[in-house]
C-alpha cells in the first residue's frame, strides 16, 4: 500500500514537472507598437528586445514592432544616437516608444556640407572635434580647441595678444601667393577665410561654449560643395540646439590667471656694468662710465621682463536655457569673456548672444532659424617691437623718474621705454559681428527632402 502511494505521488510530480513549461510559455503576450524621434518620424530598424533574453525584433518602414513576452516582462529599444529605453510590460499590449537622443554618440554623425552623414557611410577624409574637448580646454576662441586635437590640421597662432588670429593649415602649405586658410561654416552661414593679419580673425566671435561639434573636411570632396574657395579645406561648426522636453538652465563659469612660464636669462645691472668695463678696456668707441667703477656695490637694476609682463586675470561666464516640445525646440544663451594679457596694454573682452529656434510646422515641412550676435573689444597695445625693445633695454633705466614721468636710455642707440609706449599707446580692435541662417526643409518623399536657406554675415570693424 505504501508502495503504491509512493508511486502515484511520484508520478504527479513528474506531471507537474513536464506541464510548467507549457503552462508558463502558453502565459504570454504579444505586445506590439510605434518607436519614433523626438519629432515624430518613425525609426527604422530599431531593436526592440526582451531584457535578457535574445528574444527579440526590428522596426519595420514604418517605425512598427511586435513581441511575443511575458506579461510581467521588459522590452529594451534601442537606436544608434539614442538612448537606449528600458520598460516594462505590465500585461500592456500596445507600447509606443520616443527615442531620446544621446549627445554622447554625435560623432556617430558628420556634418558634410548641407547635409549630415553616419560615420560608417562616409568616405572623404574628416575629422571630428566634439564637445567634451571644448569643455576640458579653456580657450578665447575656437582654434586653440582644434590646436593639436585635429589630425593633419596645423594651427599657429600669429601673435600673442588675447584674441589675435592663428595661421590654419590643412594638409600643409597649398598656394604660395594667395591664402591658405581654410573657409568656416558656421550653422550653414559662410564665413570669408580668415587672412594672415593678426588683427582678422573670425573665429574669435563665437564663444567656444556655444560649440556640439567642429567637422574639418580635408580632401577634395569639400570643393564639390563649395566651389574653388574650399581648395584649403572647410571646418563646418554646429552649435547646440534645443532639445524636447523640460526646460534646462546651465551657468558655467572659471577664473583664472595667466603668466609667463619662463623668461629670458638677461644680464642685471652688475652684470652689465662689468660688461661695460670691459668693452671701455678694449675698444676706444667705448667711453668709461664713472657710475661703473665699483660693479659690486651696484644691485640688480630694472628687470624689464618683470615690468612688462605681469600675471594677468581672465573670467568667463556662460549662461544658457533649452527646450521644447516634440514639434518645437528653442535655445538662448550668452556670454561674457574679459581676458587681460600678460604684456601690458594687451587684453580682449567678448560679450556674446546665441539663439536658434526649429519648429515643425507641418508633418512634411520643417523651419527654423539661427542668430548670433556679437561685440568684442582687443587691446592691442603692446607688439613684438616693444617686447623686443624690453628685451635689449638697459637695466640702468628706470622705468620711472623721480618726477613721476617715465625714465628714458641712457645711450642714444637704446630703444625707448618698453613699459612707457605700452602704457601711453592705447590701440583698440573693435567689431561687431551680426550672423543669422533661416531655413525651410520639405520632405517631398520618403528619403528625399529639398532644403533652402537664406544665410547672412555681416561685421563692422573699427581700428
Amino acid at each position: 500500500m505504501k508502495c503504491t502511494e509512493f508511486n502515484l505521488k511520484f508520478m504527479a510530480v513528474m506531471l507537474l514537472g513536464i506541464l510548467s513549461p507549457l503552462w508558463a510559455f502558453s502565459q504570454t503576450i504579444t505586445v506590439s507598437g510605434t518607436v519614433v524621434d523626438e519629432l515624430g518620424e518613425p525609426l527604422i530598424g530599431a531593436t526592440v528586445q526582451q531584457k535578457g533574453t535574445s528574444n527579440g525584433t526590428s522596426t519595420d518602414i514604418d517605425g512598427n514592432y511586435s513581441l511575443s513576452i511575458s506579461p510581467k516582462g521588459s522590452i529594451t529599444v534601442s537606436y544608434v544616437g539614442y538612448n537606449t529605453q528600458t520598460i516594462d510590460v505590465n500585461g500592456r499590449t500596445v507600447i509606443n516608444v520616443t527615442m531620446q537622443e544621446n549627445s554622447a554618440v554625435l560623432d556617430e554623425v558628420v556634418v558634410v556640407g548641407y547635409g549630415q552623414m553616419k560615420r560608417s557611410d562616409l568616405t572623404g577624409s574628416v575629422v571630428s572635434v566634439g564637445e567634451d574637448a571644448v569643455k576640458k580646454s579653456i580657450s578665447t576662441s575656437i582654434d586653440q580647441v582644434l590646436q593639436g586635437r585635429a589630425a593633419g590640421v596645423q594651427i599657429q597662432a600669429n601673435s600673442g595678444t588675447p584674441g589675435a588670429s592663428t595661421s590654419i593649415r590643412i594638409r600643409g602649405i597649398n598656394s604660395l601667393n594667395a591664402t591658405n586658410q581654410p573657409i568656416f561654416v558656421i550653422d550653414g552661414v559662410v564665413i570669408d577665410s580668415a587672412t594672415d593679419d593678426e588683427s582678422s580673425n573670425p573665429l574669435a566671435s563665437i564663444n567656444p561654449s556655444d560649440i556640439v561639434s567642429m567637422d574639418v573636411l580635408k580632401d577634395a570632396s569639400a570643393t564639390a560643395i563649395y566651389g574653388s574657395r574650399a581648395s584649403n579645406g572647410v571646418i563646418m561648426i554646429t552649435t547646440k540646439r534645443g532639445k524636447a522636453g523640460e526646460a534646462t538652465v546651465t551657468y558655467d563659469v572659471y577664473l583664472g590667471w595667466q603668466e609667463m612660464p619662463k623668461k629670458y636669462e638677461m644680464l642685471n645691472l652688475r652684470e652689465y656694468a662689468e660688461h661695460h668695463n670691459f668693452r671701455a678696456d678694449y675698444l676706444s668707441s667705448v667711453d668709461k662710465n664713472n657710475a661703473f667703477v665699483r660693479p659690486d656695490l651696484l644691485g640688480e637694476g630694472t628687470d624689464w621682463q618683470d615690468e612688462l609682463f605681469r600675471k594677468a586675470f581672465m573670467m568667463n561666464h556662460n549662461v544658457s536655457v533649452s527646450g521644447g516640445n516634440e514639434r518645437t525646440t528653442w535655445a538662448f544663451s550668452g556670454g561674457y569673456l574679459d581676458q587681460d594679457g600678460i604684456a601690458l596694454g594687451s587684453g580682449f573682452k567678448r560679450y556674446t548672444l546665441r539663439s536658434n529656434l526649429e519648429t515643425q510646422i507641418k508633418s512634411w515641412l520643417r523651419g527654423g532659424i539661427n542668430f548670433s550676435l556679437t561685440d568684442s573689444k582687443q587691446k592691442v597695445g603692446t607688439d613684438n617691437n616693444t617686447i623686443i625693445s624690453a628685451l635689449i633695454q638697459q637695466p640702468t633705466v628706470a622705468v620711472t623718474a623721480p618726477d613721476g614721468s617715465y625714465d628714458g636710455p641712457d645711450d642714444v642707440w637704446m630703444p625707448d621705454n618698453p613699459v612707457g609706449l605700452a602704457s601711453i599707446i592705447t590701440n583698440k580692435n573693435k567689431k561687431l559681428n551680426l550672423r543669422f541662417n533661416a531655413f525651410l526643409e520639405a520632405t517631398l518623399y520618403k528619403g528625399l527632402t529639398l532644403r533652402t536657406e537664406l544665410s547672412g554675415d555681416y561685421n563692422l570693424n573699427k581700428y
